[in-house]
This record gives C-alpha cells, sequence and structure tokens, in this order.
C-alpha cells in the first residue's frame, strides 16, 4: 500500500505565524509608546550657565 499524499505531506511549520503574530504585537507597542510621547511632551528645561571668569 502506498501511503496517501496527506500523511506523507510533512506538517505544516508555524513559524511564521508566529512571526507574523510578534511582529504586530511589536507594532502595537510602537504605537502606544508614540502616543504617550505625544501626549507627554518633554519639557524644556534652560541649562545653567557657568559665571564668567
Amino acid at each position: 500500500m502506498e501511503p496517501s499524499p496527506e500523511s506523507a505531506a510533512p506538517p505544516r511549520s508555524r513559524l511564521w505565524l508566529i512571526f507574523v503574530a510578534v511582529c504586530l504585537l511589536q507594532v502595537a507597542a510602537w504605537t502606544a509608546w508614540f502616543i504617550i510621547a505625544a501626549k507627554h511632551p518633554v519639557e524644556e528645561v534652560p541649562l545653567a550657565t557657568a559665571p564668567h571668569r
């Protein structure tokens, strides 16, 4: 008996699915950081100047 084509095929790797999921999580994290940064801009602080001698 010959093995059927379904049983002869190697199992499909889900590595690409994990890779896509990780990339989507990274994009979501970047988006969250950019939204947080846009709502809380950096405050400008004047530099203290040393007295001239």
